[in-house]
Protein backbone atom coordinates (compact mmCIF):
# COMPACT_ATOMS: atom_id res chain seq x y z
CA UNK A 1 0.00 0.00 0.00
CA UNK A 2 1.39 3.50 -0.78
CA UNK A 3 2.11 6.19 1.92
CA UNK A 4 -0.01 9.30 1.01
CA UNK A 5 1.30 11.85 2.85
CA UNK A 6 0.19 15.03 0.89
CA UNK A 7 -2.88 15.78 -1.18
CA UNK A 8 -3.07 19.05 -3.19
CA UNK A 9 -6.07 20.56 -3.81
CA UNK A 10 -7.43 22.94 -6.82
CA UNK A 11 -11.10 23.99 -5.43
CA UNK A 12 -12.12 24.66 -9.39
CA UNK A 13 -16.06 25.45 -9.54
CA UNK A 14 -17.05 28.15 -7.46
CA UNK A 15 -18.65 30.55 -9.71
CA UNK A 16 -20.05 28.00 -11.59
CA UNK A 17 -21.94 26.61 -8.40
CA UNK A 18 -23.13 29.99 -7.89
CA UNK A 19 -24.49 29.85 -11.78
CA UNK A 20 -25.93 26.85 -11.51
CA UNK A 21 -27.98 27.63 -8.67
CA UNK A 22 -28.92 31.21 -9.09
CA UNK A 23 -27.29 33.33 -6.51
CA UNK A 24 -27.41 36.25 -7.51
CA UNK A 25 -23.65 36.91 -6.75
CA UNK A 26 -20.58 34.46 -7.82
CA UNK A 27 -19.20 35.55 -4.00
CA UNK A 28 -22.09 32.94 -3.05
CA UNK A 29 -19.93 30.05 -4.49
CA UNK A 30 -16.50 31.08 -2.94
CA UNK A 31 -18.76 31.49 1.24
CA UNK A 32 -20.01 27.63 0.36
CA UNK A 33 -16.69 26.51 -0.84
CA UNK A 34 -14.98 27.78 2.70
CA UNK A 35 -17.60 25.52 4.48
CA UNK A 36 -16.32 22.65 2.12
CA UNK A 37 -12.50 23.47 3.50
CA UNK A 38 -13.44 22.89 7.30
CA UNK A 39 -14.92 19.76 5.97
CA UNK A 40 -11.77 18.53 3.87
CA UNK A 41 -9.87 19.49 6.82
CA UNK A 42 -12.18 16.81 9.55
CA UNK A 43 -11.74 14.09 6.20
CA UNK A 44 -8.29 14.24 5.93
CA UNK A 45 -7.82 13.78 10.01
CA UNK A 46 -9.80 10.70 9.70
CA UNK A 47 -8.10 9.02 7.17
CA UNK A 48 -4.40 10.23 8.55
CA UNK A 49 -3.65 12.56 6.07
CA UNK A 50 -1.09 14.59 7.94
CA UNK A 51 -0.58 17.43 5.15
CA UNK A 52 -3.32 19.21 2.90
CA UNK A 53 -2.71 22.39 0.15
CA UNK A 54 -5.40 24.04 -1.05
CA UNK A 55 -5.54 26.55 -3.97
CA UNK A 56 -7.54 29.35 -3.04
CA UNK A 57 -6.39 32.75 -5.28
CA UNK A 58 -3.72 32.97 -7.84
CA UNK A 59 -1.70 35.26 -8.95
CA UNK A 60 -4.12 35.47 -12.49
CA UNK A 61 -7.12 35.99 -10.15
CA UNK A 62 -6.52 39.38 -9.72
CA UNK A 63 -8.12 39.62 -13.24
CA UNK A 64 -11.35 38.93 -12.24
CA UNK A 65 -14.18 41.98 -11.65
CA UNK A 66 -13.54 43.86 -8.10
CA UNK A 67 -16.37 43.27 -6.90
CA UNK A 68 -15.62 38.86 -6.97
CA UNK A 69 -11.60 39.87 -5.54
CA UNK A 70 -12.81 41.80 -3.13
CA UNK A 71 -15.62 39.60 -1.82
CA UNK A 72 -13.19 36.52 -1.84
CA UNK A 73 -11.06 38.40 0.22
CA UNK A 74 -13.72 39.54 2.63
CA UNK A 75 -14.60 36.06 2.82
CA UNK A 76 -10.96 35.08 3.50
CA UNK A 77 -10.51 37.45 6.62
CA UNK A 78 -14.09 36.14 7.35
CA UNK A 79 -12.92 32.57 7.77
CA UNK A 80 -9.63 33.61 9.29
CA UNK A 81 -11.62 35.29 12.19
CA UNK A 82 -14.61 33.12 12.87
CA UNK A 83 -13.04 29.47 12.20
CA UNK A 84 -9.68 29.79 13.63
CA UNK A 85 -11.15 28.24 16.86
CA UNK A 86 -13.08 25.58 14.83
CA UNK A 87 -9.51 25.17 13.37
CA UNK A 88 -7.47 24.60 17.16
CA UNK A 89 -10.40 21.98 18.20
CA UNK A 90 -9.72 20.01 15.41
CA UNK A 91 -5.54 20.42 15.40
CA UNK A 92 -5.26 21.73 12.16
CA UNK A 93 -2.21 23.94 11.90
CA UNK A 94 -2.64 26.83 9.08
CA UNK A 95 0.28 28.10 6.94
CA UNK A 96 -0.47 30.83 3.96
CA UNK A 97 1.72 30.18 1.18
CA UNK A 98 2.23 32.59 -1.96
CA UNK A 99 2.90 36.28 -2.19
CA UNK A 100 2.18 38.64 0.21
CA UNK A 101 3.32 41.44 -1.37
CA UNK A 102 0.26 42.95 -2.43
CA UNK A 103 -2.33 41.89 0.25
CA UNK A 104 -3.58 44.86 2.51
CA UNK A 105 -1.87 45.33 5.75
CA UNK A 106 -5.14 44.34 7.23
CA UNK A 107 -5.27 41.01 5.37
CA UNK A 108 -1.81 40.20 5.91
CA UNK A 109 -2.05 40.76 9.87
CA UNK A 110 -5.09 38.38 9.78
CA UNK A 111 -3.28 35.48 8.29
CA UNK A 112 -0.65 36.17 10.54
CA UNK A 113 -2.37 35.86 13.41
CA UNK A 114 -4.01 32.88 12.10
CA UNK A 115 -0.56 31.05 11.53
CA UNK A 116 0.29 32.38 14.74
CA UNK A 117 -2.82 30.51 16.92
CA UNK A 118 -3.02 27.24 14.88
CA UNK A 119 0.57 27.27 15.27
CA UNK A 120 0.98 24.33 17.85
CA UNK A 121 -1.55 22.14 16.23
CA UNK A 122 -0.46 18.50 14.95
CA UNK A 123 -3.41 16.88 13.54
CA UNK A 124 -3.30 18.38 10.05
CA UNK A 125 -0.91 20.50 8.36
CA UNK A 126 -2.89 23.01 6.26
CA UNK A 127 -1.81 25.30 3.24
CA UNK A 128 -3.80 27.76 2.01
CA UNK A 129 -2.19 29.10 -1.41
CA UNK A 130 -2.99 32.91 -1.73
CA UNK A 131 -1.66 35.28 -4.32
CA UNK A 132 0.02 32.24 -5.52
CA UNK A 133 1.53 31.37 -8.69
CA UNK A 134 3.95 28.74 -9.75
CA UNK A 135 6.03 30.66 -12.49
CA UNK A 136 5.62 33.69 -9.75
CA UNK A 137 7.18 31.08 -6.95
CA UNK A 138 10.17 29.91 -8.99
CA UNK A 139 10.99 33.53 -9.82
CA UNK A 140 10.52 34.46 -6.02
CA UNK A 141 12.98 32.19 -5.08
CA UNK A 142 15.25 32.25 -7.98
CA UNK A 143 15.76 36.28 -6.73
CA UNK A 144 16.54 34.43 -3.03
CA UNK A 145 18.79 32.19 -4.34
CA UNK A 146 20.90 35.29 -6.76
CA UNK A 147 20.73 37.49 -3.33
CA UNK A 148 22.36 34.40 -1.10
CA UNK A 149 25.08 33.27 -3.78
CA UNK A 150 26.58 36.86 -4.23
CA UNK A 151 29.72 36.49 -2.07
CA UNK A 152 30.13 32.46 -3.49
CA UNK A 153 32.10 32.63 -6.35
CA UNK A 154 30.98 29.01 -7.21
CA UNK A 155 27.45 29.97 -7.45
CA UNK A 156 25.24 28.75 -9.05
CA UNK A 157 27.68 26.02 -10.32
CA UNK A 158 27.19 24.52 -6.66
CA UNK A 159 23.52 24.67 -6.52
CA UNK A 160 21.32 21.81 -5.45
CA UNK A 161 17.84 21.00 -5.40
CA UNK A 162 17.57 21.06 -1.92
CA UNK A 163 19.09 24.40 -1.53
CA UNK A 164 16.51 25.40 -4.09
CA UNK A 165 13.55 23.85 -1.73
CA UNK A 166 14.78 25.97 0.92
CA UNK A 167 13.71 29.05 -1.30
CA UNK A 168 10.23 27.64 -2.22
CA UNK A 169 6.92 28.63 0.00
CA UNK A 170 6.40 25.14 1.14
CA UNK A 171 10.14 24.54 2.64
CA UNK A 172 9.88 22.23 5.45
CA UNK A 173 6.72 20.67 3.81
CA UNK A 174 6.92 17.07 1.43
CA UNK A 175 5.92 16.98 -1.82
CA UNK A 176 2.45 16.25 -3.12
CA UNK A 177 1.81 12.62 -3.49
CA UNK A 178 -1.68 13.63 -4.97
CA UNK A 179 -3.33 16.32 -6.83
CA UNK A 180 -6.90 16.28 -7.06
CA UNK A 181 -8.61 19.12 -9.25
CA UNK A 182 -12.35 19.77 -8.82
CA UNK A 183 -14.95 21.52 -11.27
CA UNK A 184 -12.61 19.94 -13.73
CA UNK A 185 -15.50 20.83 -16.81
CA UNK A 186 -13.03 18.33 -19.46
CA UNK A 187 -10.28 20.45 -18.89
CA UNK A 188 -6.62 19.00 -17.42
CA UNK A 189 -4.17 21.08 -16.22
CA UNK A 190 -2.86 22.28 -12.89
CA UNK A 191 -2.90 26.08 -13.76
CA UNK A 192 0.13 27.02 -12.10
CA UNK A 193 -0.26 24.94 -9.10
CA UNK A 194 3.09 24.09 -7.18
CA UNK A 195 4.61 22.62 -10.44
CA UNK A 196 8.07 21.74 -8.27
CA UNK A 197 6.31 20.33 -5.19
CA UNK A 198 3.69 17.96 -7.90
CA UNK A 199 6.15 17.14 -10.10
CA UNK A 200 5.48 13.32 -9.38
CA UNK A 201 2.30 13.55 -7.59
CA UNK A 202 -0.93 11.45 -9.16
CA UNK A 203 -3.49 13.36 -10.91
CA UNK A 204 -7.48 13.26 -10.65
CA UNK A 205 -9.66 15.05 -11.90
CA UNK A 206 -13.21 15.12 -11.08
CA UNK A 207 -16.44 17.50 -12.80
CA UNK A 208 -17.72 17.71 -9.21
CA UNK A 209 -17.69 21.37 -8.34
CA UNK A 210 -15.50 22.01 -4.91
CA UNK A 211 -18.87 22.82 -3.03
CA UNK A 212 -20.71 20.20 -4.05
CA UNK A 213 -17.04 17.90 -3.11
CA UNK A 214 -17.91 15.13 -0.92
CA UNK A 215 -16.12 12.49 1.52
CA UNK A 216 -17.03 9.73 -0.82
CA UNK A 217 -15.03 12.20 -3.72
CA UNK A 218 -12.20 12.22 -1.48
CA UNK A 219 -12.37 8.76 -0.93
CA UNK A 220 -12.22 7.52 -4.61
CA UNK A 221 -9.29 9.99 -5.22
CA UNK A 222 -7.88 7.98 -2.24
CA UNK A 223 -8.72 4.55 -3.53
CA UNK A 224 -7.13 5.39 -7.04
CA UNK A 225 -3.89 6.86 -5.98
CA UNK A 226 -3.85 3.41 -3.84
CA UNK A 227 -3.62 0.98 -7.37
CA UNK A 228 -1.07 3.24 -8.82
CA UNK A 229 2.29 1.52 -8.54
CA UNK A 230 4.77 4.68 -7.87
CA UNK A 231 8.78 4.26 -9.23
CA UNK A 232 9.37 8.21 -9.38
CA UNK A 233 11.20 7.47 -12.50
CA UNK A 234 12.64 4.47 -11.42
Amino acid sequence: MNDLQHIGIIMDGNRRWAQQHKLRAVVEGHREGTKRFIDLCSWCIEKNIPYVTVYAFSTENWNRSQEEVRGIFDLMEEFFKTEIDTCIEKGVKLRILGSRAKLKDDTTAIIEQAEKRTAACVKLNAQIAINYGGKDEIIRAVKKLYEGGKNNPRFPETLTEGEFEQCLDTVGIPEMDLVIRTGAGGRKRLSGFFPWQSVYAELVFQETLWPDFSKQDLVRAIEFYRTVQRNRGK
